[in-house]
C-alpha cells in the first residue's frame, strides 16, 4: 500500500471533524508565517546529529517497521 493510499484509508474511517482539523493543522505547516519548521543552523544539525547517533548507540530507538506496525494498529490502517 502507497503513503497516499494508506493516507486516504485513514481519512476515510475519520469523522468529518476530525479531517477538518487535520486540514487545518496541515494547511498551517505550508503556511510559511506559522510553520513549525523554521531554518536551521549547521551548528543545530549537527547537534541534532550527534544526539541522535548517542541515542542509537544506547539502543533508545524503535525499529522503523515495528514502529509502523505499531502506529497501523493503533490507528487502523
Amino acid at each position: 500500500m502507497s503513503l497516499a493510499e494508506a493516507t486516504k484509508n485513514m481519512l476515510d474511517v475519520l469523522p468529518e471533524s476530525d479531517v477538518k482539523v487535520i486540514y487545518m493543522v496541515t494547511k498551517n505547516i505550508f503556511d510559511k508565517e506559522s510553520t513549525p519548521f523554521k531554518p536551521l543552523t549547521k551548528k543545530q544539525i549537527f547537534s541534532d546529529l550527534a544526539l541522535s547517533r548517542q541515542q542509537i548507540e544506547a539502543g533508545e530507538y524503535d525499529d522503523f517497521d515495528e514502529a509502523l506496525d505499531r502506529i497501523g494498529a493503533e490507528y487502523g490502517i
